[in-house]
This record gives C-alpha cells, structure tokens and sequence, in this order.
C-alpha cells in the first residue's frame, strides 16, 4: 500500500508543480461508511437462516487537470474488494473462484484482517476531453447514462464526441465492451476480429429549464457471444457466432403548470446466431410514467412502472444494456452486491458481462409507486414511500406474480457543506411469488417478510 501511496503523492505532486505553472488542477472526493442489516432479502424464504449485519467504506478520489484545450480525468477507488457474487467475467488467478477478484468499489470491514496494509486501488474512469469549441471529443473509460437510467448508466471504454445541432444535442459513442486484438493475440475472422462493440446515438433538446426531450439508440454487437449467452446461462457454442441488438428509447420531462412530468419508453429488439439450429430473437418493452406535484411544504410523487417480461414465446426478454434503475431500498436495487444503487428494471434475469442486474432473461414488473417527501429545512429531508409489485410474467406455469407491498422510509441530513448522515430503510410484506423466486433449486417454499436498513455517513469536497 505504501508504494501505491507514494506514487499517487509523486503523481499529485508532479502535476500540482506543472499546475502552479501551466494547469488548472482539481481534487474531488467521496468517502462513505455504512452500517447495513438486510434479513430474507431477495429470497424470502423463512426455512433459510439469512440475515446479514456488516459495514462497508467506500473512498473515491477525482483528479482533474486541465490545460488549454484538453483535460485528463482520473476517479479512483482506494478500497476496492467489495465482491459482487452475481458478476461474471471476473479475472481471478487458477484455482480462485470468479468473484473472488471482481472489485465494485467497496471495502468490507474484516476483509484485510490484522496489521500490514490494505493494498487494492481500482481505477474506475480515466479519460482524455478535448474541446474544439463546437465539437468536444472524449478519449478513455467515462460513465454514459441513457433516460432514466432503464437502458444504461454505467462505465464503458470508448471514444465519444458531442456537438450542437440547433436546438438539439448530439452525443455519439463507440463502447468497447471486448478487444480481441491485444498486440499478442491474432485477430480472429479478421479486422475486428471477435471484438464486442457498443455503440451509441442520444440526441436532447431543451426548452429553457422547463421541459426536456431525448431520443436515443443503441447497438450491440457482439462478434463471439461472448456476453450474451453467458448472461443468460446457456453454453458458449462451438462454433462462431454473434449476437445483435438494439435499442430506441423516448424520455420526455418537464413541467405542467405545477406538476413535474417525467416519461420514458424504451424498445429493444435483436438477434442471437450460431446458437443452435435456428436464430434466437432478443425482444424487450419498457415504460415508466411518473409526476410529482408540491402540496404545502411537501412534495407528492407517484409513478408506474411496466416492463416485459419472459413469457412463452420463444423470443428471450431483455431490458437493457447495464441499467441503474432504482424503484424501491429492496425492489429493483442492487446497492448491497455491488457499487451501483440499481440495475436494469426487472426481476431475475442475467447481465450482459459485468453490466447491472437483471438485463437479460428476467420476468420484468409492473409497479406503482406513491411518495411524499418533506423538507424540514434546507439541511433536512425525509421521504416516505409506498411501492407495490407484481412480476409482468410468471415464474413457472401456477406461479403466483405477486412480488408485495414495500414500504420505504428515507431520511438525509445535512451536518454541513460537506458531511451528511443518512438513513434507508426498507420493509417489503412478500407476495406469493416468492414462493417460486425465493427458491434457489427450484419448488416451492414459505415465504417471509424481507428487511434492510441502511445508516451511512458521507463525507464529500
């Protein structure tokens, strides 16, 4: 840990020398600690003894230097051992199991033992901008969020570039998901070989600070099924194939004389080859509708949310790219297992690589949610939410689709500027379809009520 240390404080030093001179040079950080306490989440399954109480801490550190025309942007996890189990595509050594090396971000007290250091940094964007006055060009790993955050909000290497259009704004991106050129390796099928390319078009148009809207697409392209399958359990092939898909996506916001409008659609369609026989078709449907309307010193919101979900027919169903989607502290939220709050909007289903949660193969939901927030002061909030849900499609034929009624309680407080304390916590009375989902090998199994409280502290500049 101590020569990490001491080259990051040579670098820092390195560049505040050539700031003084030539650079601006800019420091944000994020440090967080929380308390976590979770029983029967995601299983519900009161014959299992599952009840979780831990603490994680999560320090991230912003570096920016700009100079003229171009800027370098570095964020770095200092603690980065927070194991996902549910991600793949994780490199571990022989012998050591998948997720045993998969860093999201997050350390868990306990993890480094006693003594010595704790020497794991993860690097979680770095990138070149470049601004040509109309045309600002980005080189590097950088965070694209889509809508809503249904479809994708995530990291992803690429090169990018945005421009004005008129009243529109351009944003283009070519992902790398998969390099299959590395220097040592030959190319396969030639050119491109067997890379895994994502590519992105999102046009936006404001209207003042009023009223928004986007429309976007995306395209998947994955030479190898290398990312798709996987994420849906099925064997790689023997034989070369590749996987295609795309999404075109609406979102509307804006304000309606009081009420705070907000509007998302979302279709995704595509093709799966060299996987037996026949081609397999990928179909997925998205919509989410919300408002929120001041009542007093309280803010109302309600919302409803709907997504496809795996039926009988023999296209597989799949809801996005790498979402971060949050409904409720326990449905549809991810901010346990790994370093995003959310995941694509649905229940069960794979992820395509490392991606968010639920993506691919799940049985979707329907839900409505109903909050009221309250500010006590400008250091003050609370919110109180009441979320029910239902799985759009059944888990096995007699299922029950009831996923329950959840109920949330929020709190955040400010202590100054740069310190907050904030509290989450959420009770979900389960559905009978837990009693399918909540059942690892399959069957079927009583069901309990899930928890999970949240107390953390965060420590921002």
């Amino acid at each position: 840990m101590k020569r990490y240390l001491g080259m990051t404080l040579a670098v820092v030093t390195l560049f505040y020398t050539a700031s003084v001179y030539a650079a601006d040079f800019n420091i944000e950080g994020d440090f967080r600690v929380r308390g976590v306490y979770t029983d029967n989440l995601r299983d519900a399954n009161d014959l299992v003894d599952d009840q979780q109480a831990f603490s994680d801490g999560r320090f991230r550190l912003k570096t920016t230097i700009s100079a003229g025309m171009t800027s370098a942007v570095v964020i770095v996890d200092f603690t980065n051992s927070f194991n996902d189990p549910n991600s793949q595509f994780c490199p571990a050594p022989t012998g050591v199991g998948a997720s045993s090396f998969c860093g999201s971000g997050n350390f868990r007290f306990g993890t480094a033992s006693l003594g010595g250091t704790y020497n794991i940094i993860g690097v979680r964007s770095a990138y070149l901008k470049f601004d040509f006055d109309r045309l600002k060009v980005v080189l590097g790993r950088k965070q694209f969020a889509l809508g809503h955050g249904l479809i994708l909000d995530d990291t992803v290497d690429s090169i990018a570039g945005r421009f004005k259009l008129g009243a529109a704004t351009v944003t283009f991106v070519d992902g790398k998901l998969f390099d299959s050129n590395n220097g040592t390796t030959s190319s396969f099928n030639g050119g491109t070989g067997n890379d895994t390319n994502l590519y992105i078009l999102d046009i936006g148009m404001h209207h003042g600070e009023e009223h928004a809207l986007g429309l976007f697409a995306t395209y998947l392209n994955d030479r190898n099924n290398q990312f798709i399958l996987p994420g849906l359990g099925m064997a790689l092939p023997g034989n070369s194939g590749e996987t295609s898909f795309s999404t075109i996506g609406l979102t509307v916001d804006g304000l309606i004389g009081p009420i705070n409008a907000r509007f998302e659609i979302d279709f995704l369609d595509g093709t799966i080859e060299g996987f037996g026989p026949t081609d397999i078709d990928l179909e997925g449907l998205n919509l989410l509708v919300g408002a929120g309307l001041p009542v007093g010193p309280a803010n109302i919101d309600v919302s409803f949310l709907w997504t496809s979900g795996e039926d009988a027919d023999p296209a597989i169903n799949i809801n996005g790219v790498s979402g971060n989607f949050v409904l409720g502290n326990i449905l549809v939220n991810d901010d346990v297992n790994s370093d995003r709050d959310g995941q694509c909007a649905g229940v069960g289903g794979g992820r395509i690589g490392s991606g968010g949660r639920g993506c691919l193969g799940g049985l979707g939901i329907t839900a409505i949610k109903l909050s009221a927030g309250l500010a006590a002061s400008e250091t003050c909030h609370t919110e109180l939410a009441l979320i029910w849900a239902e799985t759009t499609e059944d888990a096995a034929v007699g299922a029950d689709s009831d996923l329950g009624i959840e109920i949330d309680l929020n709190h955040d407080h400010k202590l100054d500027d740069n310190l907050s304390v904030a509290v989450n916590l959420g009770y979900l009375a389960s559905g009978d379809a837990w009693k399918t989902l909540g059942t690892p090998g399959g069957g079927i199994s009583p069901t309990d009520d899930q928890l999970k409280g949240i107390i953390s502290v965060n420590y921002q500049f």
